[in-house]
């Protein structure tokens, strides 16, 4: 449930929000762990885990973009200047899922923006 838009959304949206959320700062392992958790929801919130696990990072991207659109609104036109404290740590979690995260389909127009700023690891460092 996204309680800000008041409105049911995926289960992955709402695990997204958690852990990834900018200020929590959870170390990667951190967050592969619980959400190795989130297989034990079957029992209440029954889940076709296949389809979970494939979308579950577009919704970790979703999320992140949609979180700093917020962070700009009320940083920047709001003047709550707090908010852009949050930027660098979305930004660190952008990087990472370029780096370790696949999509379930292509998406070369975001990726491309997204790979000016963090161009992919060079193997020959």
């Amino acid at each position: 449930m996204d309680y800000q838009g008041g409105r049911k959304g995926a289960l992955q949206y709402d695990i997204a929000s958690l852990l990834f959320d900018a200020k929590a700062d959870l170390p990667p392992e951190v967050r592969q762990q619980l959400l190795a958790t989130t297989s034990k929801l079957s029992p209440t919130h029954p889940t076709d885990r296949e389809a979970f696990d494939r979308f579950y990072y577009a919704f970790v991207y979703v999320r992140i973009m949609q979180a700093l659109g917020a962070y700009g609104f009320r940083g920047f036109y709001e003047r709550k200047a707090h908010f852009l404290q949050s930027v660098p740590y979305a930004l660190k979690n952008i990087r990472w899922l370029l780096h370790n995260a696949k999509l379930p389909i292509e998406l070369p127009t975001l990726m491309s923006a997204f790979k000016t700023y963090w161009p992919p690891k060079s193997s020959s460092a």
